[in-house]
């Protein structure tokens, strides 16, 4: 390991430095042959339970959907979209088709896939080759991120495995995607502080080395995100006094996660998870034969990172003699399997030194570049960034607890620890034009949610407001479940009309009142469900494209509504997150530019990190919501009635 062979390193260069000054070199002692990490750490008798729950934990992390692969080996467009009921997943890079030649699979290959990468093309795994990038972070950069770790309360380490995941962002996505994407980190860890007794090596070439895995949603081009913002560029997401891109809070996630696996004694386990792979399920033949599934290329993760610390041999300049070290860079083969990219990381004589790796062709040498120049600006933009300041508190581990552990049908909204609700100037867009609430009326449809009075399995999700005085009616229609597809969904529901061949009772509807409050301008006063809260209008577009369309001068909104229970002291009740245009349809750079902007004002730590998009497509929306044509309109979520069960509405 990268520890080892800096003892080896450090030896050779005392030896050259003792031979040029013309003395006689020690005789060698052996050492004693170390024990492998199995025989240190595999001494206590299994806890089934404990070892389980760390399988558990990989089962989880494995099926996240995480980035492992980049969108440009992939198809532009994704598959149809399945029926909620049928696939609760969410629209992601992972779906679009990887675009590499394959053949049938044959011998080995056939027992775990259908069709495996074409063994001529420079995709196959024994034709991919390894390729390296060195980059280097100056020794004052450095001592000033010290500076801002220990402001931010995390180590170095952190920070860096921040970074990596900013650059795995940048360089993993092209124009086609949008929403949050899951990164999945393989994160080493020197195991030898973890022995019964310390340290067993001794000084001794040994592999030592062990991992830990962890999952973060970010939004795609991440990195890029946090240098425009520092940077106070042209065009930059204008942010809220909260909001910004989460690169502290994302090491800070990192570092809660590595105490709690270390704390649950996981270093063990996965040493013995491994070792039970290895020994009873033929795992390097697995991993071998995986390199050629044209769905993953090998690749289990999106990033590896290796921060070996500091080099602490020999003087701290790195002189022996008259010769000094300049720096090393350390890498592992990715050619075969492993991550999407990697990096290893070195302190040698002040400087950070990182090595950024991949496997070509997967990721090309450009790719490799701006990963490693990402990595560079946004530790450098992180050591000189003034300190961000915030009244509010989210949970150390958003990012990687999205939904603080609960599945997705719980019922409630999700945890939010500490975390209060924002005031209406803490959280609103230093853009937000004048708020003129005659442009605000009108029909509005919904591209995504955070709302758990909201059902994932419903589409087609309008709102129609008319105003009389201060008093906005806000008719809520919506298709629950939205329209199955032959082909796609399977066979058509029963129920449905002979006269319109649309489904019955799909038709959803519910009145919301809200209160124009003119001394509050972009707050208006809101109830349904039996509670009243603000709802708050955070950002307002005006896009030509869509005024010339449908007329309207507000053309895309972002609203916002926080209850805490009892008001103002206790926990959040309730979150409410909801993207607005004035057309069912907007482009993926629209809709991505809401993901970013809502992140820009603060959000995500309430939610915006957890959306559902709505579906819209092939949808038929209500002629009217007025109650001559609809029927009655109830305070609380209900079918139309009328009309044929909905069906003629």
């Amino acid at each position: 390991d990268q520890r080892s062979a800096n003892q080896l390193i450090h030896e050779l260069l005392s030896h050259m430095d003792v031979l040029e000054k013309g003395d006689a070199l020690a005789d060698a002692e052996p050492l004693p042959f170390p024990k492998s990490i199995e025989e240190v750490l595999l001494v206590e008798e299994l806890d089934p339970m404990k070892l389980a729950g760390y399988a558990a934990s990989q089962l989880a992390h494995a099926g996240s959907g995480n980035v492992k692969l980049p969108s440009s080996v992939r198809s532009e467009e994704r598959p149809p979209r399945k029926n909620w009921g049928l696939d609760p997943s969410q629209p992601n890079s992972q779906r679009r088709h990887v675009s590499v030649p394959t053949v049938d699979a044959d011998g080995d290959h056939k027992l775990l896939m259908e069709k495996q990468v074409d063994p001529s093309n420079e995709f196959a795994g024994p034709r991919r080759r390894n390729i390296m990038v060195p980059r280097e972070l100056d020794a004052a950069t450095l001592e000033a991120l010290r500076r801002a770790c220990r402001e931010n309360n995390v180590t170095v380490g952190m920070a860096v495995a921040a970074a990596s995941l900013f650059a795995a962002s940048d360089i993993s996505h092209d124009g086609h995607d949008f929403g949050y994407e899951v990164y999945r980190m393989l994160l080493g860890v020197d195991l030898r502080r973890f022995g019964p007794e310390g340290d067993w090596t001794n000084g001794s070439m040994a592999f030592a080395s062990g991992a830990l895995d962890f999952v973060v949603r970010m939004l795609p081009k991440s990195g890029e995100i946090f240098a425009a913002e520092q940077s106070g560029a042209i065009g930059a997401t204008p942010k809220s006094l909260i909001g910004g891109a989460p690169f502290w809070e994302v090491a800070r996630a990192a570092k809660e996660f590595t105490r709690q696996w270390i704390e649950k004694g996981y270093a063990v386990e996965s040493t013995r998870l491994f070792d039970i792979g290895t020994r009873l399920i033929q795992l390097e033949n697995i991993i071998a034969t995986s390199a050629d599934n044209p769905a993953t290329l090998g690749r289990e993760y999106t990033v590896t990172l290796s921060n070996a610390g500091i080099f602490a041999h020999g003087d701290p300049n790195g002189q022996y003699g008259s010769r000094r070290l300049r720096g090393i860079y350390f890498g592992i083969s990715q050619a075969v399997s492993g991550s999407l990219i990697a990096a290893s990381c070195l302190t040698v004589a002040g400087r950070l030194q990182i090595t950024a790796h991949a496997a070509a062709p997967i990721i090309g040498r450009p790719q490799l570049d701006s990963f490693a120049d990402s990595m560079l600006r946004s530790l450098t933009l992180a050591a000189l960034a003034a300190p961000r300041k915030s009244s509010v508190t989210p949970r150390l581990d958003y990012p990687t607890e999205v939904r603080g552990g609960l599945p997705w049908f719980y019922p409630l909204e999700t945890p939010k620890g500490a975390l209060t609700c924002p005031a209406y100037e803490e959280i609103k867009s230093p853009s937000l034009p004048p708020f003129e609430v005659d442009k605000y009326i009108g029909i509005w449809y919904e591209l995504a949610f955070h709302d758990i009075t909201q059902a994932n399995m419903c589409g087609c999700t309008r709102f129609n407001m008319t105003r009389d005085g201060n008093v906005i009616e806000d008719m809520f229609t919506v298709t629950c479940p939205w329209p199955w597809q032959a082909g796609v969904d399977g066979p058509w529901l029963p129920g449905y009309s002979e006269t319109t061949r649309k489904r019955k009772l799909n038709q959803w509807t519910c009145n919301m009142t809200m209160y124009y409050q003119p001394a509050r301008l972009g707050v208006m006063l809101e109830t349904g469900f039996g509670q009243e809260f603000d709802n708050m209008i955070l950002e307002i577009w005006k896009d030509p494209s869509i005024q010339a369309e449908t007329g309207y001068e507000y053309t895309r909104a972002i609203q916002f509504q926080c209850l805490q229970e009892p008001p103002k002291v206790g926990k959040i009740a309730f979150t409410g997150i909801n993207f607005l245009s004035r057309t069912p349809h907007v482009s993926r750079q629209m809709l991505q530019e809401m993901f970013v902007r809502a992140q820009a004002l603060g959000l995500e730590p309430y939610g915006s990190n957890d959306m559902h998009v709505v579906e819209h497509g092939g949808c038929d929306y209500p002629k009217s919501t007025d109650v001559s044509w609809m029927g009655e309109r109830p305070e609380w979520p209900c079918p139309i009635l009328d009309r044929e069960l909905g069906a003629q509405v």
